[in-house]
């Protein structure tokens, strides 16, 4: 039976995947967009199988009838005007059935293909049921963490009962399934990093800064001290941003709203593009735009500001004794300047992904310093400590 190893973020912007088939060396990644739509009882007996990569296409028919439509394929005019993204609820709520679209995809693109015969319904006719096995382990933020049991059972109790991922039947084996939480990935990598002795006598500070959370923890003589987790992530900035230009995220994927205003500081052509459906007249688009990037520059600060209280606040006197903090997220590259000169002032040493970045872009041909190197970095942390 073919065993599927895999690291999965369930980030509520972008649910990021590293994953091997039988051991292999080589890794391999995947993405799924974090919209949803809950699928009828006619799109279910309508929908099929599109030539797309999977996950781009990704759709499950559930044990009980119900089914979802995950990611990509909710662009489509069919499913635009009923997409959600949920960005209220816990990752939990829908985390699931986006882990059997993410294995499903995963079974796709390795050409699994092994199966056996059921007789379902005791009749002549036998249903083919693909089988693999995995490996697994799920990153929860810290915030989310007294759920991380029940989610776990959830899961197992899914991947038992089987499911259908684009009119293929699926069923797992489960070797192992861990819950672990977001930031343990470069806290191993950094304790990989120096000797036993070293890690002790270091006050080492980990800053998560995630599109929803942000998380902050703090490690003395080799023990956590602090753990805190803020919902003070980059979508309210986003949301801030949005609510005093004319960006608008009504009829938008996330991630393109996401982008144009990380992006907009140094390159407005995103914002641009975002702008042109609303403000067609050469002048008064560029006007649009100008004011846009000058909100973005303004909200940063002010919001860099409150990550600073809530540091304050949630560190207390022990920021003092900080020697080192180790900084990874997608949205910790949009506030590098303030971090660099926040922490340089009080000389404390910063550790961008601890190096990480690095090499997931040699593993997976992607810059090291683009945004998505450091988002995939603790993913990547959490998965060498599960294969090495």
């Amino acid at each position: 039976m073919t065993e599927i190893t895999a690291v999965i973020d369930l980030g509520k912007s972008l649910a990021k995947t590293i994953w091997t088939i039988d051991s292999s060396s080589k890794r391999e990644i995947l993405f799924l967009e974090p919209e949803i739509v809950n699928l009828t009882a006619n799109d279910i007996a309508n929908i099929t199988r599109e030539n797309a990569d999977p996950e781009k296409d990704a759709w499950l028919v559930l044990p009980d009838g119900t089914g979802e439509a995950l990611g990509f394929i909710t662009r489509t005019s069919g499913y635009r005007n009923r997409r959600k993204l949920g960005q209220d609820e816990l990752k939990t709520v829908n985390g699931v059935n986006r882990c059997l679209a993410i294995l499903g995809s995963i079974a796709e693109r390795a050409g699994i293909t092994d199966y056996k015969d059921e007789d379902s319904d005791l009749s002549i006719s036998l249903n083919k049921v693909t089988e693999f096995s995995v490996t697994l382990r799920i990153l929860l933020p810290l915030s989310e963490w007294s759920t991380s049991q029940q989610f776990k059972e959830n899961l197992l109790n899914a991947l038992e009962l089987g499911f259908n991922f684009r009119g293929i039947q699926y069923r797992v084996k489960v070797s192992m399934l861990e819950v672990k939480t977001e930031g343990s990935g470069i806290l191993k990598t950094r304790q990989s990093q120096l000797t036993n002795s070293a890690y002790r006598n270091r006050v080492i500070s980990c800053l998560i800064m995630g599109h929803y959370n942000n998380s902050l923890f703090l490690y003395e003589g080799g023990q956590q001290i602090v753990a805190d987790c803020s919902s003070n992530g980059f979508y309210q900035l986003v949301d801030m941003i949005v609510s005093q230009t004319a960006l608008d995220s009504s009829n938008l994927a996330s991630s393109d709203l996401t982008q144009a205003i990380y992006e907009a500081s140094s390159d407005s052509t995103l914002v641009q593009a975002l702008l042109w459906q609303k403000v067609k007249g050469r002048k008064q688009l560029q006007q649009q735009v100008n004011q846009a990037v000058e909100i973005i520059k303004r909200t940063r600060a002010e919001f860099w500001e409150s990550i600073v209280d809530w540091i304050y606040r949630t560190l207390g006197p022990n920021f003092l004794k900080v020697n080192e903090v180790l900084i990874t997220g997608g949205s910790s590259r949009f506030f590098q300047h303030n971090i660099e000169e926040f922490f340089g002032d009080s000389d404390i040493d910063i550790l961008w992904s601890c190096q990480l970045n690095k090499l997931v872009g040699r593993d997976f041909n992607i810059p090291a310093e683009d945004n998505l190197s450091y988002r995939l970095s603790d993913v990547y942390g959490v998965f060498n400590d599960l294969v090495i």
